[in-house]
């Protein structure tokens, strides 16, 4: 078993466009095993960044995402992993639940390698994997804002909201908590900004979600 951190496109997606993909990996590395994402998604992100109508530097976002796709693990879902990611959305879908493949097949792997971690950008989905009542991911999923508020520990407030609100764009949620229209924010401000959307996910989700504000309770 890999027992490493999942990362899903989104999550690649941002932290490429923010240019904090080397901090991010140094964050979900876990015992020397790199952060993973699915091996298909290189060539769906690829696109992405190509097309993009919200980047800044769409090019030089695409330059950091060949970078980390230098540094980290590439998964492809085995048979099993394919049938219990069809189950779950099957699940999903009896409820009118949203669940899209790359979800799916990232739970599946999580659950069955016994990954330690999912980091996902799509709450959505992390609602209706609660909805659907999977058991065995109880504490093993992440959000956006943990990552963010990792991140933020290694580097410091000031120079990542440089690299945020130079793509304000790219999520909403993170230009507001990094103040991005104001002259200045303090770091405090811009935590207790994150632990508030990771804290209303929390109360949305039961046990699904990793208890602490940061992923530092499970990556060492």
């Amino acid at each position: 078993m890999a027992e490493g951190v999942l990362l899903d496109n989104d999550i690649v997606l941002k932290t490429c466009a923010y240019r904090c993909h080397r901090e991010m990996i140094a964050r979900t590395t876990s015992g020397g095993v790199t952060p993973g994402m699915l091996a298909i998604g290189r060539f769906t992100l690829r696109s992405r960044f190509k097309r993009s109508r919200i980047l800044a530097d769409a090019a030089g976002s695409a330059l950091a995402f060949e970078e980390l796709l230098a540094a980290i693990r590439l998964v492809d879902p085995s048979e099993r992993e394919i049938q219990l990611a069809a189950e779950i959305e099957e699940r999903a879908a009896a409820l009118s639940l949203e669940f899209d493949t790359g979800e799916s097949q990232l739970l599946a792997v999580l659950l069955v390698r016994g990954e330690k971690l999912l980091i996902t950008g799509d709450k959505r989905a992390v609602h209706a994997l609660y909805e659907v009542g999977m058991v065995g991911a109880e504490g093993r999923i992440a959000c956006l804002e943990q990552l963010v508020a990792s991140v933020l520990a290694h580097c410091g407030a000031a120079a990542l909201r440089n690299r945020v609100c130079a793509e304000p764009e790219v999520d909403k949620a993170l230009t507001a908590c990094f103040a991005c229209f104001a002259s200045s924010v303090e770091a405090e401000n811009v935590l207790a900004g994150l632990r508030s959307y990771s804290r209303h996910l929390r109360n949305r989700t039961g046990a699904l979600l990793l208890s602490s504000d940061d992923l530092s309770a499970i990556v060492a």
